[in-house]
């Protein structure tokens, strides 16, 4: 057995397999060097080449991006060894024993819908209910640095894009309120209550670069069952994170603080002119390609192609978007499922898990300059 993902997950599987008298020959990351918990950790290359008859446990929620390169290589659910076991008893590097247990909680969902492709469901959407933010940081993936007059979502356009996407779907696991600075939206606690009340949407993740407490009226709507912060600490930036993080945990509202850490040059805005080939492999590479973004009614597969398109920084590529109330639930799924790559990653340095790292949040003091194309306008 080999465990594909060095991660979290990973370090929790190889725990299951050893209780459980399971031998494991190694880890297959791309991202993280080895050893790990005194396991090697090899490139899917090298280990097909050493182990060219084993099978492996996939441990990511993104289990799909496993399963293509292994291409009819044997290979199972990390739920088979992980379904039971009490990692209560283990310490993990990076985050809480209650921390660990929901990101398995939520790997081991995905996993089960993905062996259920009749049902349409998807992972993750990202909600982005502003484009305001109490930091300007120069690398932004989100492409906050751009936005010269930032804006409020429209509520009513955002509450009825929510009841829309959720009529057409069986399931969205975890819609993530995004902004810029989701708590700069004075009506955010309104959109989060929409949330918490859709059957259909069973986590709601808040994502804060802690610059910003909550005000009294609203936290009753976040201390719901489903709720659960991200914060990330950008030390001095995040000049409000410890009265944050004290009231989160005087109100018993589930959170998770992080350092900033992993950003990659991901942000210019540049018309690459890449072959098709390029991009569908650009596309095919990109970590950020299922982190499927609802914006002035529409759905974009990433945050980048949402946010390029309101800059109108691209193109109106029509088919890299769908218009929410517009469409149908076979389109939905034949875009969430099918789509090879988006004419928008043309413009976009691509999001590799294998990308060279750089200085998180420096600042900008002026929005930075792009090209505008003009409303309809073709590349």
């Amino acid at each position: 057995m080999i465990i594909f993902g060095a991660a979290t997950i990973g370090e929790a599987t190889l725990h299951a397999c050893r209780a459980k008298g399971v031998p494991v020959e190694c880890f297959v990351d791309h991202r993280i060097t080895g050893p790990v918990l005194g396991t090697d950790v090899l490139t899917l290359q090298d280990a097909v080449m050493s182990y060219p008859h084993a099978s492996y446990y996939l441990t990511s929620p993104n289990i799909e991006d496993m399963v293509k390169p292994l291409q009819g290589i044997e290979w199972h659910s990390c739920g088979d060894v992980l379904q039971g076991f009490d990692v209560s008893q283990y310490e993990f590097k990076l985050y809480t024993t209650e921390h660990v247990k929901y990101l398995i909680r939520t790997a081991l969902h995905h996993h089960a819908n993905y062996l259920a492709p009749e049902r349409l469901t998807v992972q993750s959407v990202d909600l982005m209910i502003t484009e305001k933010c109490s930091m300007k940081c120069r690398d932004c993936s989100n492409l906050m640095q751009y936005y010269e007059h930032p804006e409020n979502a429209d509520m009513a356009v955002m509450l009825a894009m929510i009841d829309g996407l959720c009529d057409k779907m069986d399931e969205i696991y975890e819609v993530r309120v995004i902004g810029g600075e989701p708590f700069i939206h004075k009506e955010i606690h309104l959109v989060v209550e929409a949330l918490t009340a859709q059957e259909k949407i069973k986590k709601v993740s808040i994502f804060t670069n802690a610059t910003i407490v909550p005000r009294e009226h609203q936290w009753a709507t976040f201390q719901h069952e489903k709720v659960r912060l991200f914060i990330t600490d950008y030390d001095a930036l995040s000049r409000n994170i410890k009265p944050l993080t004290a009231e989160l945990e005087n109100r018993k509202i589930a959170y998770v603080s992080e350092k900033a850490n992993g950003w990659t040059d991901c942000s210019s805005l540049n018309h690459h002119k890449r072959t098709v080939l390029e991009n569908e492999r650009l596309f095919q590479q990109c970590c950020a390609k299922n982190l499927a973004t609802i914006a002035d009614g529409k759905l974009y597969r990433c945050p980048f192609a949402a946010n390029a398109a309101k800059l109108q920084a691209v193109p109106d590529y029509k088919e890299d978007y769908l218009v929410v109330a517009d469409a149908s639930r076979d389109q939905i799924s034949s875009y969430l499922r099918s789509k090879r790559y988006l004419d928008t990653c043309d413009h976009c340095n691509g999001r590799n898990y294998g990308d060279k790292v750089i200085t998180p949040a420096l600042q900008t003091k002026v929005p930075l300059k792009y090209v505008r194309y003009a409303h309809g306008a073709v590349a």
